[in-house]
């Protein structure tokens, strides 16, 4: 597996790429923005790993334009700052996740691994779910929906590609849970978003039955999602705790 590693610090640069190799990855190393483009011009890579903050040309801005040349490249950022506007921005565009330093090398192994199989998310069942797929695709973050069929969802998950799964929550269906519960019996790691129509009094109940990482009102706002998803396949890899059980619009 070929990595693309970038970063302005050098001791850090050269440390990270040292055990990324020990632990049998391919690393190409860049100290800039600027000099990974140049890098990535000429050669392929499975996936890139960038920090956030660097001097001249930053890893949100080096995730758009390696995003613009290939789109399906995973691209998973790190950052020891709290910079919340470009970790929103690059997660809403499609980058894979974003990792807080500091970190060990088991998480980011981890991570690089998980990334390089390029997951599906899976969007179930709601009359939305084709449209919230595409629009997830559109935005960079690859995504499948299915109809209400059980087995077809089943079938989806047994393909090993899903890591996060869109529910429904309606208050009149009660099918969530035990769904939940099968996909969790071949997928343990599986993180799973619940949508939801309106304010319910048991909405934190519900999500929790169905073991949601977070709540989405509809109408879905498309960035708003794709941001939950890279947050949620950072806690996958013990990178950043569950937020509260709490809704977002």
């Amino acid at each position: 597996m070929r990595v693309l590693l970038v970063d302005d610090e050098g001791s850090l640069l050269l440390t990270l790429a040292a055990n990324l190799e020990l632990e049998g990855f391919e690393v190409v190393v860049a100290e800039s923005g600027e000099r990974a483009l140049e890098i990535a011009a000429k050669q392929p890579f499975d996936l890139v790993l960038s920090d956030i903050r660097m001097p001249g040309m930053s890893g949100v801005e080096l995730f758009q334009r390696i995003r613009q040349r290939e789109p399906e490249m995973p691209v998973v950022l790190m950052t020891a700052f709290a910079l919340e506007e470009l970790v929103d921005q690059a997660l809403s565009q499609g980058a894979f996740m974003v990792l807080p330093k500091p970190f060990s090398i088991e998480q980011v192994v981890a991570a690089l691994l998980h990334a390089a199989r390029r997951p599906l998310v899976l969007v179930v069942d709601g009359a939305e779910a084709e449209a919230t797929a595409r629009a997830l695709s559109t935005a960079g973050v690859a995504a499948r929906a299915v109809d209400g069929d059980e087995e077809e969802v089943l079938e989806a998950a047994r393909e090993g590609r899903i890591d996060v799964c869109v529910v429904p929550l309606v208050p009149e269906r009660e099918g969530a849970a035990t769904l939940v519960r099968r996909l969790l019996a071949i997928e343990p790691a599986l993180t799973f978003l619940a949508v939801s129509g309106r304010n319910v009094p048991d909405l934190v109940q519900r999500m929790a039955a169905v073991r949601a990482f977070a709540c989405v009102r509809t109408p879905v706002e498309i960035a708003a999602l794709a941001r939950l998803v890279g947050r949620a396949r950072a806690a996958q890899r013990g990178f950043d705790a569950p937020p509260s059980m709490r809704a977002h619009s």
